[in-house]
């Protein structure tokens, strides 16, 4: 996978193959950034600067806890809350804040840059192509739901048919962002999130 402005000057990406991960895609996204620095300084969008919620995925907040289930079950409990996402008819977590980032400096440097969350590294504040959307919220979308699904699996006495249930979801205790993207895609689709005349344009 390779990041290239297209005919219309957004960001757009060439091919998805059946091998290609969100790793790959994450990958790309830093190759185009080096070869095609963002003018921060007329940033208008300004995301570290503003309160945006800060959605927080489940790869996030392991590393962040150095793979302990007690210190990711206390992160979450200590530092997020709960928010419906609207778009995706489900609940997620956020960083429990008033306004600026806590992770982000008065220099707005991030301090757990090589830590932070999958939305913060699938996003690019420029114009970017609809199809480049599409794989970055259904990305998201999946890994922020593996959170509220570990987080539930660690801290519950559920039934074996709800873990299987939760376990569909491919980013469930994953370790890393490995996970292939026809995986996300295929899960997706059984969510109701993606439709099959859509997987085409991607």
């Amino acid at each position: 996978m390779k990041l290239l402005f297209d005919s219309e000057g957004k960001v757009n990406y060439d091919k998805i193959d059946k091998d290609t991960t969100v790793e790959d895609m994450l990958k790309a996204i830093d190759i185009f950034l080096n070869s095609n620095p963002l003018p921060c300084d007329d940033c208008e969008e300004s995301c570290c600067k503003k309160a945006w919620s800060v959605e927080m995925d489940n790869i996030c907040v392991n590393r962040i806890s150095n793979w302990n289930d007690e210190a990711a079950s206390d992160f979450v409990r200590q530092r997020l809350v709960k928010k419906r996402n609207y778009y995706r008819e489900f609940d997620q977590f956020v960083l429990d804040k008033e306004n600026n980032c806590h992770f982000i400096t008065n220099e707005n440097y991030c301090t757990i840059y090589e830590q932070r969350p999958i939305i913060c590294r699938l996003y690019i504040c420029i114009d970017k192509s609809f199809r480049y959307n599409v794989v970055r919220e259904l990305i998201g979308s999946t890994y922020l739901q593996a959170l509220i699904f570990e987080d539930e699996i660690r801290n519950k006495v559920l039934t074996e048919d709800l873990i299987k249930v939760y376990n569909r979801n491919p980013a469930v205790f994953a370790k890393g962002y490995d996970i292939a993207l026809k995986d996300i895609f295929n899960y997706a689709e059984e969510e109701g999130w993606l439709y099959d005349d859509e997987i085409d344009e991607l």
